[in-house]
């Protein structure tokens, strides 16, 4: 009987720290190459997407660029407000950053000028 009430509290305990848990991590954007330039969106801070570029043959890092913040209620829980970058494209010289809330944003590689799309992504 205390076998039995010693794996039910074990698993009360299990499932309570489940219920607790923070959201999922996110999701690994692969990195785009471009003109010898590899862009990556690290998503380590979900208060700030940013885009790093790196030179592909020294592995040295350029720059980076803020593509967006995102604003955190403190009276919210934090890590629920957090919004990451989900996928990272290139076209003609120009990076397409979608985030999780379906927002585009466009960043062009020579000035790093960030603009988002007037139109969400559906």
């Amino acid at each position: 009987m205390s076998r039995f009430v010693l794996i039910f509290v074990a698993l009360a305990l299990l499932l309570a720290s489940l219920a607790l848990a923070k959201r999922v991590a996110p999701a690994k954007v692969e990195p785009v190459i471009y003109q010898g330039i590899r862009y990556i969106a690290p998503n380590d801070d979900g208060r700030r997407a940013y885009i790093e570029a790196w030179d592909v043959r020294t592995n040295k890092k350029l720059w980076d660029v803020t593509v967006f913040t995102n604003r955190i209620d403190p009276k919210l829980e934090e890590d629920v407000q957090w919004v990451f970058v989900t996928t990272l494209n290139v076209r003609d010289g120009t990076l397409i950053v979608t985030s999780e809330r379906g927002k585009i944003y466009f960043v062009d590689v020579n000035t790093k000028a960030v603009t988002q799309s007037e139109r969400p992504n559906t």
